[in-house]
């Protein structure tokens, strides 16, 4: 819990300094984090961050995509590498899962065609078990990191594509209570914030 407020704050942070120049890298350590601790969903991230500087919405997608790649190949190094039992203790009812017999077939069929598909697909699609059971199963190292940040990248750069476009495909994921609509994200007043320009 105390994780998810403080990834809130940050978010709110992060989208104050949507007009500054520095703002793309911003977002690729803020998916990195949020991939890392699993506390934020990337994609509403990045639609949120989309909604306030649309017009870079591009580079916000490849540096989105950047760091969440890099935090997920993280991940998998450390299952990679720890093996089995830290992940046992870390995650208790992950092997007893839906998600972890699913990822098993997945890799066990397609290998890290697998890792794509699941990395290129929309939420609610679970990623943490894919990656656990690719690193279990030790698949090459290289392959695996290609196939999450081309697939990470697809789909951040659909994402960032109907955010920038659609605004209501924006509003709609980000919701009315989310930590910053473009309006106060950006500074720019209630009346735009009511006027169906807003992205979520």
């Amino acid at each position: 819990m105390v994780l998810h407020v403080i990834a809130r704050r940050a978010t709110d942070s992060l989208l104050r300094r949507a007009s500054g120049e520095a703002f793309p890298p911003l977002v690729g350590a803020a998916a990195f984090g949020a991939t890392l601790t699993q506390t934020v969903p990337t994609e509403w991230l990045l639609v949120a961050c989309v909604a306030a500087r649309g017009k870079n919405w591009l580079a916000l997608a490849l540096w989105a995509a950047s760091g969440a790649g890099a935090a997920a190949v993280v991940l998998y190094l450390g299952f990679h590498h720890l093996g089995w039992i830290p992940l046992a203790a870390r995650y208790p009812d992950l092997a007893a899962s839906r998600a972890w017999t699913a990822a098993a077939a997945w890799l066990e069929r397609y290998g890290v065609a697998a890792i794509f598909a699941v990395m290129a697909l929309p939420l609610p699609v679970p990623k943490l078990p894919v990656l656990a059971a690719a690193g279990l199963q030790r698949l090459p190292i290289a392959e695996v990191a290609a196939a999450i940040l081309t697939g990470k990248a697809s789909k951040y750069g659909a994402y960032a594509f109907l955010a920038a476009r659609f605004s209501g495909f924006a509003w709609r994921m980000i919701g009315p209570t989310g930590p910053a609509s473009p309006a106060a994200a950006t500074g720019q007043g209630a009346s735009r914030a009511t006027s169906g320009s807003n992205a979520s």
